[in-house]
Formats: structure tokens, C-alpha cells, sequence
């Protein structure tokens, strides 16, 4: 079938598709951290889309023709208007897909085993808390590791002296 050959648009979608699934399950094996304000899906859009612009820009027709690189882009667009719709719809993919967010801190104490679950350390988590204002784990009521890798936290009432 010519639709499948090597070169043709069949061979060229398994190609996009297979790749972009692979890469966006190593970029949510690699964990949360790693992220840091983007998700495991900005990240994949991100590299798809500077590949298969990079890739045209600089090597000739010969090597990278436009059309390709084009379908390759109109692609990964199309999967992620795609996925993002049916995460919309559907919870578990958008779990699959983007995590969810973890209870590192609950009423004033740390959560261990999500805090190893997330291969987070003591010190990393006082860094965390730190940089959002927070000098003690005792003032925080709860706080959580999100899927972007940002730490969220919700801190105590304070007790009002009259």
C-alpha cells in the first residue's frame, strides 16, 4: 500500500504519532521535578514542534522536505487540540497524561511516603516552601507537589489577638 510506504503520509503519521507517544511517556517517567511550571505535555509540544520547525529551517528540500516538516507540525498540533479535548472529557486520560497533584504537607506535618514517592528531599521541600514565603512546615495546613512541578501551598488561619 502506498499510503504506508517509507516516505509516504501513512509511514509519516506512525512516525509522528509513535514518537510523540514515546516521548511524552519518558517525559511523565521522568516525574514532576523534572518539569518545573510545565507539564509533561507542554514539554512534548514544545520539542515536537521545535523539531519539525528547526528541522525545515536549516537542512535542504532534499534532506527535510517542507511538506513533510508541514504535515509533521499540522500533526502534533492536531494530537494536542485532540488529547486536550478528550482530557476535557475523559479524567483518566488527563491523569494518564498529566498527573495529578500530591499531598506533600497535611496539617503541619509531611507526608514521607509521598514526599520518597516524589523523590522530594527534606531540605528540596524547605526550599520549595521557602520561596513561597513560608518559614516553618507548622504553618502550612496543606501543601501540594502539582503535575507542573510547582509546590501549592494553603497555610493555617493565624489566630487573631484582640
Amino acid at each position: 500500500m502506498p499510503f504506508f510506504n517509507d516516505g509516504g503520509i501513512g509511514y509519516q503519521l506512525l512516525r509522528v504519532l509513535s514518537i510523540y507517544v514515546f516521548t511524552l511517556v519518558m517525559l511523565r517517567l521522568a516525574g514532576k521535578r523534572g518539569l518545573t511550571r510545565l507539564s509533561a505535555f507542554d514539554i512534548l509540544i514544545i520539542i515536537a514542534l521545535g523539531s519539525a520547525v528547526g528541522d525545515v529551517m536549516i537542512y535542504s528540500e532534499s534532506t527535510v522536505p517542507i511538506l513533510n516538516s508541514m504535515l509533521a507540525i499540522f500533526l502534533v498540533v492536531a494530537m494536542q487540540i485532540l488529547l486536550t479535548k478528550l482530557m476535557e472529557h475523559n479524567p483518566l486520560l488527563g491523569y494518564l497524561i498529566e498527573g495529578r497533584s500530591t499531598l506533600i504537607i497535611f496539617h503541619g506535618n509531611v507526608v514521607k511516603k509521598n514526599l520518597e514517592k516524589e523523590d522530594l528531599t527534606l531540605e528540596e521541600l524547605h526550599v520549595l516552601l521557602r520561596e513561597k514565603g513560608v518559614s516553618s512546615i507548622s504553618e502550612v495546613r496543606e501543601a501540594y507537589l502539582e503535575s507542573s512541578g510547582e509546590l501549592s501551598v494553603i497555610l493555617k488561619k493565624k489566630l487573631q489577638v484582640r
